[in-house]
């Protein structure tokens, strides 16, 4: 990545063995150059002037998934989903984990309260649940602003997240933060549903502007789940959340991406039951606008990925597809958008163009893990529409498998994937049988 940051790459037990010498806590980034999230942390967070300056104090370390020894580095420090932002002390202790969802300031106010903080986010966890003292207002930000979509048991441990974050947001004394813990807590749970209370509790954030907004990330990714849950109060719920999101929509000081976002949240609203009239040309209009203002390749990247689906939600499906297409000759990795092309004829029930289009990713996908990726995705369509075709495909994937160093964590997961599928074929060729063998070894 360029810019204004000296990120350090290679080796991370070097890197932090020079966090260690100099007195520098480490902040690592683990992330794809395909990955529509990381995009937005390069343009949204990255690039701020404020984030920069805090990495002059700080060791910025960029683990690239597809980086030489990457998957099985991540492995060790437990780290999957793209991105993970990591920060650790110049000793190597791991203080938090943060969330790659916040806007850009309220970002620097999550990293500010994890450099401020004197305990780690494991150990402020412990105290709260088991009640051994009291946590300082700065350790109860810490444990608000946790990525917890990204903690992969590492201070969980073997706790169930929803009653975790139930615990942690009923023994909060900070107001803001308890907000918000409960609202991870009753994502966790959506599935079960939502009863009244928790239904008028969700409605007062929305209509609290300042709480609201300190919570956008999480209505943005999740809101539809909370308003389906909702039960008999989902048409009201639905409404409170699209008159915040509109106020986000409308924000200049948020990013195009995130005002897109905001756009969504409102088509999605306008599905379950909220009054939202010309919903669809409204999302049009903002599609062109974000895609107008988009900056930099990564802000294109990740305003193209959510327009996409902002466009499939407002049911204007071919100009999502025309989109992706016109894309394809201008984005840093087409092939991440040929996946949304293969959805677009799944949808039309053209089977050679869903198979055409996950071939196509998979050629032209760089980095070995990122091929691995892209070659699963391509064997296990072709099991369920074209198993005729294993054979051939199972040969030319082979040696993706076999470039990819040693089959640990997102490899490790591919793997078991296409070991699935293609251990329950009826009928196994050599190259099928050869390939299961790699795949085990």
């Amino acid at each position: 990545m360029a810019g204004a940051i000296a990120w350090q790459g290679g080796d991370f037990d070097a890197a932090l063995a020079q966090a260690r010498s100099t007195g520098r806590s480490l902040f690592l980034y683990w992330g794809a150059n395909w990955c529509p999230p990381c995009n937005r942390v390069k343009s949204e967070i990255f690039a701020r002037t404020e984030f920069a300056q805090r990495m002059q104090q700080l060791l910025p370390f960029w683990l690239d998934g597809d980086a030489p020894g990457a998957q099985a580095t991540a492995e060790r420090l437990r780290l999957r989903s793209y991105p993970t932002l990591v920060l650790f002390t110049p000793g190597g202790r791991e203080i938090t984990r943060l969330p790659c969802e916040l806007d850009g300031e309220l970002f620097i106010e999550a990293l500010d309260a994890a450099l401020d903080a004197s305990r780690s986010a494991a150990e402020s966890l412990q105290a709260a649940l088991d009640g051994s003292r009291e946590l300082a207002p700065e350790e109860w930000t810490l444990l608000a602003n946790y990525s917890w979509d990204t903690d992969e048991g590492v201070i969980l441990g073997q706790r169930e997240l929803a009653p975790t974050l139930q615990a942690l947001a009923a023994a909060s004394t900070d107001a803001r933060a308890a907000a918000r813990l409960r609202l991870h807590a009753l994502v966790a749970s959506a599935a079960s549903g939502l009863d009244a209370e928790a239904a008028a509790f969700v409605q007062q954030v929305c209509a609290d502007p300042a709480l609201a907004r300190a919570n956008m990330d999480i209505f943005g990714n999740s809101g539809h789940l909370l308003a389906r849950a909702a039960g008999p109060q989902q048409a009201a719920l639905a409404q409170s959340m699209a008159t915040a999101a509109k106020a986000w929509a409308a924000d200049t000081w948020l990013s195009q991406p995130d005002r897109l976002t905001a756009t969504r949240l409102q088509m999605r609203m306008a599905r379950l039951g909220a009054d939202l009239p010309n919903m669809p040309e409204r999302v049009r209009a903002a599609v062109q606008e974000a895609l107008a203002d988009a900056e930099s390749p990564y802000q294109r990247h990740t305003t193209v990925n959510t327009a996409v689906s902002a466009l499939n939600d407002a049911g204007l499906h071919a100009e999502a597809e025309a989109l992706l297409k016109d894309e394809l000759a201008r984005a840093h990795s087409p092939y991440y958008f040929m996946l949304s092309l293969a959805g677009a004829a799944r949808r039309r029930g053209d089977t050679a163009a869903v198979l055409h289009w996950y071939e196509q990713a998979w050629r032209g996908a760089t980095g070995p893990a990122t091929r691995l990726q892209w070659a699963a995705t391509w064997l296990l369509a072709l099991a369920d529409l074209a198993p005729e075709r294993l054979e051939a495909a199972a040969e030319s994937v082979m040696p993706d498998v076999l470039a990819a160093g040693g089959l640990h964590q997102r490899n490790r997961t591919q793997a078991q994937k296409m070991m699935s599928k293609l251990a329950g074929q009826p009928a196994q060729g050599p190259a099928v049988a050869a390939l299961l063998k790699a795949l085990q070894a």
